[in-house]
């Protein structure tokens, strides 16, 4: 579960070329395309990455919807992670349904077959930005049920991650080793709540994100 919330604060961050622009410039792509995401610790290392790639694009009346395969890895390029999903425009507004994210069955040695339910908000992403936007809040809980009674016990009430502060905050260039943006710069605050054998734990963290066409 470590790795899910730097998957969940950071998936939106994808940035391209546009190859549409009747969706959402930011999120616009087209199939056949691979996008690699490095994520970053607070002194700037690399602690993962995330490589997605487009298999198919169908525009429908109000937008359109993207199917892709994302793996994410550790720092030692080991994959910790891998799902098949599907990317929503509406209205030119992303949506991204976290649900997706989700592995539906898990495998722990001796403890049974665990189901991981979903439910939440989807994270949102309006193809206009301007300094001084505010977006909108998104709450996800994820809960793991067990076959076997003694875990589920253990595993308590799940995870609640909220998503909250989301605001634009300016615009920059940033430089990377793909080349130099330009880029509105997104902060949000993220607090995850578990409760594990009715002892609730709480952490919480802020995040700064840049974001081109």
């Amino acid at each position: 579960m470590k790795y899910l919330f730097p998957l969940i604060t950071s998936l939106f961050l994808f940035s391209i070329n546009l190859n549409a622009q009747d969706c959402n410039p930011y999120f616009s792509y087209s199939e056949g395309t691979v996008v690699e995401h490095t994520y970053f610790n607070a002194k700037g290392k690399g602690n993962s990455t995330q490589q997605m790639t487009i298999k198919s694009v169908q525009k429908t009346a109000s937008g359109q919807v993207m199917t892709a395969e994302v793996v994410l890895s550790d720092k030692k390029e080991d994959e910790i992670f891998s799902n098949e999903i599907e990317l929503v425009c509406e209205n030119g507004v992303f949506k991204m349904d976290m649900s997706r994210f989700i592995p539906p069955t898990a495998q722990t040695g001796g403890m049974g077959d665990i189901s991981i339910e979903f439910e939440g908000d989807a994270l949102e992403m309006p193809s206009s930005l301007s300094v001084g936007n505010t977006l909108n809040d998104a709450t996800f809980i994820v809960k793991m049920k067990s076959d076997n009674p003694a875990f589920a016990a253990m595993m308590g009430g799940g995870t609640t991650t909220t998503i909250s502060n989301r605001k634009v905050e300016s615009k920059e260039t940033i430089t990377t080793a793909a080349g130099s943006f330009d880029c509105y710069k997104l902060t949000h605050d993220t607090r995850i709540e578990t409760k594990v054998m009715g002892m609730k734990r709480v952490f919480e963290n802020s995040s700064i994100e840049w974001i081109s066409e």
